[in-house]
């Protein structure tokens, strides 16, 4: 039992440190205080992704998504995916079972991350609100990921897994909101 508490933690942990990491760069602006969480989320995906070949392919599918889509353009980043190779170079990677099924599940969680990507960009909350907060909270990853469990059982943990993950990121982000309203609040008090 406290192993499953150790690795769900690890994922929670592992979404809101790189959120918090991101929008200290992008929504802050504070790049120095974005090294320890982005080096933090660094070394528990590198952790994570020895756990198992079904939590290596999930983070995998990130890594390669995260990078082909550029979003990785500061150097506050590059420590975390150092850490994450350095992890799997010093550790190793678990040990795929069927490497034909690993690359389906890859290519599967790959396109999902992609059409959540497309789709936040394109869809408009005036136009579709459902279709809206479906992408605005990455559901099809999500959604996707479970329905993998039905060919591949073992995948079960870590889908639940990346919904925890979720679950992290999406914290950081509403704390980071809620902590940008109140000084922009408390900076329209102190200028009336």
């Amino acid at each position: 039992m406290l192993e499953w508490l150790v690795y769900f933690s690890a994922y929670f942990l592992a979404g809101l440190s790189l959120k918090l990491g991101d929008d200290l760069l992008d929504e802050l602006d504070r790049p120095r205080a974005a090294w320890f969480p982005l080096s933090f989320a660094g070394l528990l995906f590198g952790l994570l992704m020895t756990v198992s070949e079904w939590d290596l392919v999930l983070l995998t599918s990130i890594v390669v998504g995260v990078l082909i889509s550029g979003k990785v353009n500061r150097p506050q980043f590059a420590v975390g995916f150092v850490l994450i190779f350095s992890i799997l170079l010093i550790i190793g990677i678990p040990v795929v079972t069927g490497w034909l099924d690993w690359l389906t599940v890859l290519f599967i969680l790959f396109m999902a991350a992609v059409l959540d990507e497309k789709g936040n960009d394109w869809a408009d909350e005036e136009v579709s609100p459902l279709a809206f907060k479906v992408f605005e909270y990455r559901f099809v990853l999500k959604i996707v990921a479970l329905c993998l469990v039905i060919p591949w059982p073992m995948f079960l943990s870590t889908a639940i897994g990346l919904w925890v993950f979720d679950l992290g990121y999406e914290l950081a982000g509403w704390l980071v909101r809620q902590t940008s309203d109140e000084s922009l609040v408390g900076e329209t008090a102190t200028d009336v």
